[in-house]
């Protein structure tokens, strides 16, 4: 009895006679078998599917394709791109086609755009450190044409292409100008000269100097009121030099003093700022005047009139 006897019990009918209770012995198994099947089944490939495409496509298009996947999606550091637009998705972990449990998580890596900073500025530099400058800002330098310039000594930075402060992008070309030093000629003082005078200058210092532009003003006529490049100026021969250039006064027009007795008529032109020559007899009456009436003259003109 007990132990030994409920074996040897059990024995019996595994192996004894008893064709029922081995039958149902062996569906026992085979379910047992099934379920381990399943089991290794699920555990090793059946809960997993394959993570979809999403790079490329917007955040609120990987979010909706994520969603009807059942999947769950949480975001990596962005990062700066130059092909792939503001909020664009650059990565994704798993990548598609990889296995990954359903309802899993997608970790995505979004686009913040193209890297861009403003231009650094170098202009004042020599050649080498600023080449270091934009080099550190990952910018490539190149070498523009050298210029004439009156304030920095040759080799130094004068310009570049973009300016400082305008958008750049990292690998970008920029190009540096710089200083060949000041130019060989010195602009002269033209101002107040006029304008026979200064063109005589101009050409003897082998400029051209370019159609003069006409103004407005109380300066006598064809007096230079302003030049470019101002005076003092380095310049290269055959550089263009721009003067502004006097009208003159506004004319005035002449009164009539024909007729009038001559200390009179003398009297209404000078209280019009004219300057006046008697000819012939004082004491007469004014029988000529020359410019004639209702001539336009500069104002202090000189007016003849001759009495007799």
């Amino acid at each position: 009895s007990g132990l030994p006897a409920q074996v040897a019990a059990l024995r019996a009918r595994l192996f004894g006679g008893d064709s029922g209770g081995r039958l149902a012995i062996a569906a026992v198994v085979v379910v047992l078998g099934l379920v381990a099947a399943l089991g290794g089944w699920w555990f090793g490939v059946g809960r997993y599917t394959t993570a979809p495409e999403l790079v490329s496509m917007s955040k609120a298009e990987a979010e909706s394709q994520a969603s009807q996947g059942g999947f769950t999606v949480r975001y990596a550091e962005p990062r700066h791109d130059g092909e792939v637009p503001r909020d664009g998705v650059l990565a994704q972990e798993p990548a598609s086609a990889a296995r990954i449990l359903k309802g899993g998580t997608l970790t995505l890596t979004l686009s913040l755009g193209p890297d861009r900073f403003p231009m650094p500025d170098v202009v004042g530099k020599d050649f080498d450190l600023a080449e270091a400058d934009l080099a550190n800002a990952q910018l490539e330098v190149v070498k523009g044409a050298a210029r004439f310039d009156d304030g920095l000594p040759e080799g130094m930075v004068v310009a570049t292409k973009p300016e400082a402060g305008e958008e750049v992008k990292p690998g970008q070309e920029i190009t540096v100008f710089l200083s060949k030093g000041r130019a060989p000629i010195t602009v002269p003082n033209l101002v107040g000269k006029s304008l026979n005078e200064a063109r005589g200058i101009i050409g003897q210092l082998g400029l051209v100097l370019v159609e003069p532009t006409y103004k407005d003003s109380d300066k006598p006529r064809d007096e230079v009121l302003g030049q470019s490049p101002a005076d003092g100026s380095g310049v290269e021969k055959g550089a263009q030099v721009r003067l502004e250039v006097s009208k003159g006064p506004p004319q005035v027009t002449v009164p009539r003093v024909v007729d009038l007795p001559c200390q009179q008529a003398k009297q209404v032109l000078e209280s019009q700022g004219f300057q006046v020559s008697v000819q012939f007899n004082p004491n007469a009456v004014a029988r000529f005047q020359n410019p004639s009436e209702n001539a336009q003259v500069p104002p202090g003109s000189q007016i003849t009139i001759g009495c007799f």
